[in-house]
């Protein structure tokens, strides 16, 4: 484990804005997580968050008075095959890099986050979903701690012991959660299988380095789509020319990015954050961003939601204060 007091935030995190943090705990293991509770009971620190390449959090640009663990890639790969069809990997893996040795391993499942930026970790944390897939469609269980007590417990969760919900489960809630390690069960594939796997991976990729503004630091989406049928039959009755792309091609949601760009938001610039002129689901840094920056924009995306629908737009990504 690495200790670094008065840490920058931004430069750890995938947005590259946040202020400092009175410890940073850097985490490669299993065992360093533990010497990481560990220093943080013994320090007597209450404010706790736990992050991977933050690529969907927001942190203010102010003083963070306690302790961010930062689970990280560790210097010898974790992603090992643990039985016919499943695969294991700690926490701070790359999600990316589990995808890639599942396709190697002969196994399918995942194909459809080809391309999503994070860790295992948050990824299941937050549910990670993306072209009608979910990690929680192939999670088989995950070894959680639980650090809301004096004696740090770890134990398996299994999937439904998860409660898995769209961006979100039990560890998101509950917030005092880590996942020190997952495993997913994945499907053999024959080689025709594996090939329109594989192609699904590069298709989603390109289409990622196509539509989306990954020349600029980003949070990722900043809006849950909208799900709900109440909210879905306002937005139908406010704009019936969606109802064919909810049914053919947004997966039965709204996309809120078309919403943003309906209401001439897109391109919207506050200080050096600006709603993506190429995806208006994402703000991004165009430099020196702060967070009052992007919550500013968020307010006016919210501020339109509710003067059009009378409801606010529920927020994917974290902001952390």
């Amino acid at each position: 484990m690495q200790i670094k007091a008065d840490a920058l935030l931004s430069n750890i995190l995938w947005y590259h804005i946040g202020g400092k943090t009175k410890y940073l705990l850097v985490c490669q293991s299993k065992q360093d997580i533990v010497q990481a509770i560990a220093f943080i009971k013994e320090k007597h620190i209450k404010k706790l968050f736990v992050c991977g390449q933050g690529t969907n959090l927001i942190f203010t640009d102010l003083y963070f008075d306690g302790a961010v663990i930062q689970l990280v890639k560790p210097d010898t790969s974790t992603i090992t095959l643990d039985g016919e069809g499943i695969i294991e990997a700690f926490g701070g893996e790359v999600l990316g890099d589990l995808v890639k040795e599942s396709l190697e391993q002969g196994l399918i499942g995942l194909e459809w986050a080809g391309g999503l930026p994070g860790t295992v970790g948050a990824g299941v944390r937050g549910n990670v979903g993306a072209y009608g897939g979910e990690l929680k469609d192939n999670l088989l269980d995950a070894l959680i701690l639980d650090y809301s007590t004096d004696i740090p417990t770890v134990q398996k969760f299994s999937n439904q012991d998860l409660q898995f919900v769209y961006r979100g489960s039990i560890i998101k809630t509950h917030k005092q959660m880590l996942v020190v390690s997952a495993r997913f069960a994945l499907k053999k594939a024959t080689d025709q299988e594996l090939q329109e796997a594989k192609n699904t991976y590069e298709q989603h990729i390109l289409s990622r380095q196509r539509n989306h503004p990954l020349e600029y630091p980003n949070c990722g989406s900043v809006f849950k789509n909208l799900r709900e049928p109440l909210q879905i039959a306002k937005v139908l009755s406010v704009y019936p020319d969606f109802k064919e792309d909810v049914e053919k091609k947004w997966y039965g949601k709204v996309a809120v990015a078309a919403l943003i760009d309906r209401w001439g938001l897109k391109g919207h610039r506050i200080g050096d954050a600006q709603i993506s002129e190429k995806h208006a689901l994402f703000i991004v840094n165009l430099g020196h961003a702060t967070s009052n920056d992007v919550l500013q924009l968020i307010d006016k995306v919210q501020e339109k939601c509710q003067e059009e629908f009378g409801f606010q737009l529920e927020l994917e990504v974290e902001v952390v204060r």
